[in-house]
């Protein structure tokens, strides 16, 4: 049987999640809850769980910075949190588990399934959460792929292209991946880098890796790998304003 601990500032949402837990059938152990980060911490020390939910807005200090506590993190995280429009891009950065209030049953046994799956390392998933949390912009991503998560560094990125919910990664080095995740999230997540542009509904580029800008059929850039990425017409002329501050 697993082992875990809520952390959550409302009473009445720790108490919601322990019953839908006892409630699910799902082997899972709670040994304690706590109001706050500090108190949390104390609570993952004493007890060592296997895995916690997390929220993320509480007093104090946010969920992001109960990492800070720890050198080294032998526990499964799952955020639960009111607040999707930032906590799940910042979720995805890492591929972390994460279910957003009000939560639902069948996402609940989901996460806990994938807690038991255990299928990458929890002590480089949550590094690279710690080091993009703490940096000014996100420097590593986790891509979710058929057997487990792929980490790179977002500086490897070629472009990437969507195909359908999914999307192909295209890197330096000449590698294609499949990742399961739609271009959309990609687009978030790398929005704030600033090297990374969508030239098309099908496409986001790394600026850094263009290496010529054709006008004609339309307009399309020409990668560092010889491929031909189309411009929206809509997008030509932002385009080429953001290309002169490279």
């Amino acid at each position: 049987m697993l082992t875990a601990i809520i952390i959550d500032d409302e009473a009445a949402a720790r108490n919601v999640l322990k019953e839908m837990i006892e409630t699910s059938g799902a082997e899972v152990q709670i040994l304690a809850m706590a109001e706050d980060v500090p108190s949390g911490v104390i609570a993952i020390n004493k007890y060592q769980p296997d895995f916690i939910f997390l929220d993320v807005e509480m007093p104090r200090y946010n969920g992001f910075q109960l990492l800070k506590f720890f050198d080294d993190i032998n526990f499964d995280i799952i955020f639960a949190t009111a607040y999707s429009e930032y906590a799940v891009q910042a979720f995805q950065i890492s591929a972390v588990d994460y279910l957003v209030k009000p939560i639902q049953m069948d996402y609940l046994l989901a996460a806990i399934e994938r807690v038991k799956q255990n299928y990458a390392s929890s002590r480089e998933r949550y590094n690279v959460l710690k080091n993009n949390t703490q940096a000014a912009t996100i420097q590593r991503l986790a891509l979710p792929v058929s057997n487990g998560l792929f980490f790179t560094d977002i500086n490897e990125i070629l472009y990437i292209e969507a195909e359908g919910s999914y999307c192909n990664f295209y890197f330096c080095d000449g590698k294609k991946m499949l990742v399961s995740q739609k271009i959309k999230v990609f687009e978030t997540i790398l929005q704030p880098v600033g090297v990374f542009y969508r030239t098309h509904r099908s496409y986001i580029v790394n600026l850094k890796k263009i290496k010529q800008y054709i006008k004609s059929d339309g307009g399309y850039l020409v990668m560092d790998n010889e491929q031909s990425i189309p411009i929206s017409r809509e997008l030509k002329d932002d385009f080429l304003q953001i290309s002169r501050g490279l």
